[in-house]
């Protein structure tokens, strides 16, 4: 008999029921089988953990009652390593984005994001990237500080590096192909990866974000 594949499991660990609904709602168009596992607090989000396998996804507010967010992320992270953590928060703050990633998040989603843009920071955190919103990776201004551009660290999974490197030195999909041994479709996907995590619309602009983030050398 053959066995079915197991429903789509995210944890949600957030205060507000109506925020909540609301990503139950985006969830269902991810997937039919999609269940959403809510819990008002990390100590009930760790008790969760502890009773049951890994969920595909933690979703995690940074302001709750109790042991806040960004407390709890590394925690969350111990008690369940292989389960990306994705940060959910009023604030676009860079020192918090920083801090979120340092301790182990694998994305940072603004709660004033719509639907759609929640719905694809799922999407990329569930097929091994990394989301940070358009704004945070916008170049910092020429006042701020020298390493300040750089300060969320860098979102690319090293192929994505080696991918954006090469199409900062002007080389067609074609041509990246060649040189690092994958099919040209394999490139596109990367580079329309890139461009989605780096807030640009089409290679020159990610190169530019690219040199002001100083994920490649100018």
């Amino acid at each position: 008999m053959a066995s079915h594949p197991s429903p789509l499991e995210v944890l949600i660990i957030d205060d507000h029921p109506l925020f909540r609904a609301g990503i139950a709602t985006v969830l269902q168009r991810l997937a039919d089988d999609a269940r959403l596992i809510e819990r008002p607090s990390c100590e009930d989000g760790l008790r969760w953990l502890a009773e049951h396998a890994d969920p595909a996804m933690i979703l995690l507010d940074l302001n709750l009652p109790g042991m806040d967010g960004m407390s709890g992320l590394g925690l969350l992270r111990e008690a369940s390593p292989a389960t990306p953590v994705v940060v959910l928060s009023a604030t676009e703050d860079r020192t918090k984005v920083k801090q979120a990633l340092s301790r182990g998040a694998m994305g940072y989603i603004p709660k004033s994001a719509s639907g759609d843009v929640i719905l694809n920071a799922i999407r990329l955190v569930l097929a091994g990237g990394v989301y940070l919103p358009a704004g945070i990776m916008a170049p910092a201004s020429p006042d701020s500080r020298p390493d300040e551009a750089s300060a969320v660290g860098n979102p690319l999974t090293p192929r994505q590096q080696e991918v954006l490197e090469l199409l900062c030195q002007g080389l067609s999909n074609k041509a990246i192909a060649a040189r690092l041994d994958l099919a040209e479709n394999t490139v596109r996907v990367h580079v329309a990866a890139i461009l989605k995590l780096l807030g640009a619309r089409n290679r020159t602009e990610a190169g530019y974000q690219a040199l002001s983030l100083g994920l490649v050398k100018g």
